[in-house]
């Protein structure tokens, strides 16, 4: 008996040896995730935790940004055996983001046991916009910009009955910026306004009004006397995102779409500018000394890139007798083929024409009689209607039946009657195609009532039925400077410019009597 005794003391010494070495530590725990509410821990009837059973004494840490300041739990450690850690957050007061950490409980022996943790963002949404937006006739891309952790939707309403849509809406893909494109009025359009509203399960969260001008052809217009300008010879050209004029000798560049910025830009030493032009390649010409009464001189440049500058006329009187000499236009592209034109006075109207080919100006003029004429420079034009002679003229002066004539190559033919009676200055003309459509502006002043100059868009496809698109008033500026009997010859000038893309025609106007540079705009659905 003894002997089996000592045998199975034996054999138990064994079995517990083998079961120390071969002890494995280990967690058993349900699927490691916990979600904390946004408000936090405080007050919760069940506390937010994390239940796990281990076989051998254990410790917890939290890891993660700032943690420290929003998050910590009880206990840290224990021993084999069930055990609860506990967790305890503040309010996630910041609101828009989940705020994250990782709770890491470790066995000696066993890799750490990585619990994910986070806490719920506060549902949120903030529309970046004003709530009201008043937008020009000419139209507006308008920009909404929607921070949000929630869904949203928004709908947009016109307040006016029988409107056709004349906003887009888009939202832009993978932003939260809503993208609204205001369409420009239609031709006489009334005010008209429009509400976007923004929601989501929130409810209600910005409304927005967006109302949009009545329609005028008139889209900015500034004062001449601000920029130290008071009366003069004054000329007028768009090229690309500028608008350039000239006024008592000075050059000027305004902003295109807004005519502000008002810049002087600088000239040769002694040069007094007449008159600016741009070609229908968007070359920007300076002529000297336009339509100055008694000129000896007549001089047409090109403002090339660097600053510098290009003769491309140098004419003198004594080439044509004649008292005086001006009002240069010019169509085509003077770097290719156009035609250059000037009035010229002896008594009666007449006009010289340079041709332009490959770039090279014709060292003589061809000359000519105008059907009427007057005998000051300023009040009368002669313009290219095309960049060859053979596209022919067109021509309207001072005195006679103030009418518009057109030169085919062999006779001058009437094609508009102003109906002016007397005393009307029409020193200006600009020509357009807009699609299959060709259209003629010119500005008309009385001789003797200066404080008026209107504006006439003409339609000139069939010279044989030519029509009256648009006309009307300048707007006027306050005239702060005395004017002599002598200054008030130079008042009756004014100049006009017109640019045209596929939605319509923009008109450039300058008059120096009535102080201000004006852009007028005139869609297609006018036109």
């Amino acid at each position: 008996m003894k002997k089996i005794a000592l045998f199975l003391m034996a054999a138990f010494a064994v079995i517990a040896c083998e079961e120390q070495e071969t002890f494995v530590p280990h967690l058993d725990f349900q699927p490691a995730e916990v979600t904390i509410p946004t408000a936090g821990t405080e007050g919760l009837e069940t506390p937010v935790t994390f239940t796990f059973t281990a076989n051998a004494a254990w410790t917890a840490t939290l890891n993660g940004e700032n943690v420290g300041e929003w998050l910590s739990i009880t206990p840290k450690s224990g021993d084999a055996g069930e055990a609860t850690i506990t967790f305890n957050a503040t309010e996630n007061k910041p609101g828009k983001d989940a705020r994250v950490a990782t709770l890491e409980i470790a066995l000696e022996g066993l890799d750490p046991v990585i619990v994910n943790v986070t806490q719920l963002q506060k549902n949120a949404i903030d529309v970046n916009a004003e709530a009201a937006y008043t937008v020009p006739f000419t139209g507006q891309t308008l920009e909404v910009e929607v921070g949000a952790n929630v869904d949203y939707t928004y709908e947009l309403t016109y307040n006016q009955e029988n409107n056709v849509d004349w906003i887009t809406e888009t939202k832009a893909y993978a932003t939260d910026i809503i993208t609204l494109v205001v369409a420009p009025q239609p031709a006489k359009g009334v005010e008209r306004s429009a509400t976007l509203t923004v929601y989501s399960e929130l409810g209600v969260v910005k409304v927005i009004t967006i109302t949009q001008n009545e329609w005028t052809p008139l889209v900015w217009s500034e004062s001449l006397v601000d920029n130290g300008a008071s009366y003069g010879r004054v000329g007028v050209a768009a090229v690309g995102d500028k608008v350039y004029y000239t006024a008592n000798g000075e050059l000027w560049t305004v902003d295109e779409a807004t005519g502000a910025n008002a810049t002087k830009v600088t000239l040769p030493e002694g040069f007094v500018a007449g008159g600016v032009h741009a070609d229908d390649a968007g070359n920007l010409l300076v002529s000297g000394e336009d339509r100055a009464p008694g000129a000896g001189q007549l001089q047409l440049f090109k403002v090339n890139a660097d600053g510098t500058y290009t003769t491309l006329v140098d004419y003198n009187s004594a080439n044509y007798w004649c008292t005086e000499m001006g009002n240069l236009r010019v169509k085509g592209d003077v770097t290719k083929n156009a035609l250059i034109t000037a009035y010229i006075c002896v008594g009666t109207g007449h006009y010289a024409a340079w041709e332009v080919k490959d770039g090279v100006v014709a060292e003589s003029p061809i000359y000519g009689d105008l059907p009427s004429g007057s005998w000051d420079a300023s009040q009368g034009v002669v313009a290219p209607a095309g960049p060859a002679m053979e596209d022919g003229l067109y021509s309207i002066t001072y005195g006679g039946n103030y009418s518009i004539s057109y030169y085919d190559g062999s006779a001058w033919t009437e094609v508009w009657v102003s109906g002016s009676s007397w005393m009307e200055n029409y020193s200006c003309i600009a020509t357009a195609e807009v699609g299959a459509k060709k259209y003629l502006a010119l500005t008309a002043s009385s001789h003797f009532s200066y404080d008026m100059t209107e504006l006439i868009v003409l339609d000139v496809t069939d010279l044989t039925a030519v029509t009256n698109v648009y006309s009307i008033q300048m707007q006027a500026h306050t005239q702060t400077t005395e004017f002599n009997s002598e200054s008030k010859h130079l008042l009756t000038f004014s100049d006009v410019a017109l640019v045209s893309s596929e939605n319509g025609l923009a008109i450039y106007v300058v008059d120096s009597w009535m102080d201000s540079v004006e852009k007028y705009f005139m869609g297609t659905d006018l036109l």
